[in-house]
């Protein structure tokens, strides 16, 4: 099984592959169905949401169950697939709200957690809640404080910190990771992101079509640079819809495509109802040749 290991990416040669249930319109039984199968089934990885209703309009009055306290309860009825968030909005909680959830899912876990995290979006979720929302740029400056206070808290006995937006006085965090550090996945392609991206991601979604993923992995790679960062360090990662599920051709040519032009990791949205038979196909078949092909070649 690939997916990273004591806080560090799996090897550059290596994929990985997970499952993605977002809560809208899941019920507890059919997200517990769906995870369990993937932790016996060779997934890598199983992730939920944070949103806190539906993405569209017509989701909003659908049932939608909290991220955090939901992956703290699958992480005791998972075994081997490692967890996430995709992704955790900053504006959602306060930070140490977050880095403490972070830190108590892996350790409920013993270590699998993956933390994903960007800068939030859903203007109508913080309208709804009465959450505030700053403007872009404030969020982006937001993520990266967050960011640092996180390495610093991860790292240090006690911490400092005092930036714009917020601050730590001799502020404790314990317990630490398990593994020292929980990989940290970033999903966005803007310019000031990409620079947090650089700095703090162990993994990055790019998204969009290969062509546009590799243009954007470009100025990944400047940026890095500019600090001095191995760019090979972020391993690339794709989130993407539940069309490939649909049959092991279309899986297959998905995965090839983007693996082509670097991305490792593979995450798919899947749907609404238990796992299908074509997800148990490529479950079965198409993943281990995949991997096989891979390393392989």
């Amino acid at each position: 099984m690939a997916g990273p290991t004591h806080g560090k990416n799996p090897p550059s040669n290596e994929l990985d592959f997970g499952i993605i249930t977002g809560q809208h319109y899941r019920s507890w039984d059919v997200i517990k169905e769906t995870w369990l199968w993937a932790d016996e089934s060779g997934w890598d990885s199983a992730w939920a949401f944070d949103h806190f209703f539906g993405l569209r309009k017509d989701e909003e009055l659908g049932e939608c169950l909290e991220g955090w306290t939901l992956i703290a309860a699958l992480a005791t009825l998972t075994q081997k697939v490692q967890l996430g968030l995709m992704v955790t909005g900053i504006t959602h909680r306060e930070p140490i709200v977050l880095f403490k959830n972070a830190v108590t899912v892996d350790h409920v876990s013993d270590g699998r957690l993956i933390l994903g995290v960007g800068a939030a979006w859903q203007e109508r979720e913080h309208e709804a809640y009465g959450i505030p929302f700053p403007s872009p740029g404030e969020r982006v400056d937001r993520f990266g404080e967050q960011m640092e206070m996180y390495r610093l808290l991860e790292t240090q006995e006690r911490a400092d910190f005092n930036g714009e937006h917020y601050t730590l006085v001799n502020a404790p965090f314990e317990p630490k990771p398990i593994h020292g550090h929980i990989p940290i996945l970033v999903g966005s392609t803007g310019k000031r992101m990409m620079r947090h991206i650089a700095r703090y991601a162990d993994q990055w979604d790019g998204g969009g079509t290969p062509e546009e993923y590799r243009a954007s992995g470009v100025r990944l790679k400047a940026a890095c640079e500019e600090i001095g960062r191995d760019p090979s360090e972020i391993r690339w990662a794709l989130s993407t819809g539940m069309a490939a599920l649909e049959s092991e051709d279309a899986f297959r040519e998905l995965v090839r495509g983007y693996a082509a032009i670097g991305v490792r990791s593979f995450l798919f949205n899947t749907p609404f109802s238990s796992p299908t038979s074509a997800m148990r196909a490529i479950a079965e078949r198409v993943i281990p040749e995949l991997r096989e092909e891979f390393t392989a070649g």
